[in-house]
């Protein structure tokens, strides 16, 4: 399958994503090495090297998560375990492979 299908269906999966994020630390809480940077979250913001911005809002479903935060900003995080995820820039359909970094 082309990248940009799938690209294409992870974004519709996460826009079509219910709200219902529970309070409590999520799983992809921590420090990821995500080629580019080093991407950073907390339960209450996240810091793509930047400085840290505030996690407005959480849509989760099925373990794909969408952040929103100011100014309309959006992220998506798919398939996310214990040591690895996927992270989806709304607005510029990049993606990135990211590997959990330890403590």
């Amino acid at each position: 399958m082309r990248l940009d299908v799938i690209v294409a269906i992870a974004a519709i999966t996460l826009v079509t994503a219910v709200p219902g994020f529970a309070a409590g630390e999520a799983p992809y809480t921590g420090r990821w090495d995500c080629g580019v940077a080093t991407f950073s979250f907390t339960k209450d913001t996240y810091d793509s090297g930047e400085g840290p911005m505030p996690i407005r809002k959480v849509e989760k479903e099925d373990g794909n998560y969408i952040l929103s935060f100011d100014k309309g900003y959006q992220i998506g995080l798919s398939s996310v375990t214990k040591t690895s995820m996927q992270w989806l820039s709304m607005a510029s359909g990049d993606t990135f492979d990211c590997k959990r970094l330890k403590p």
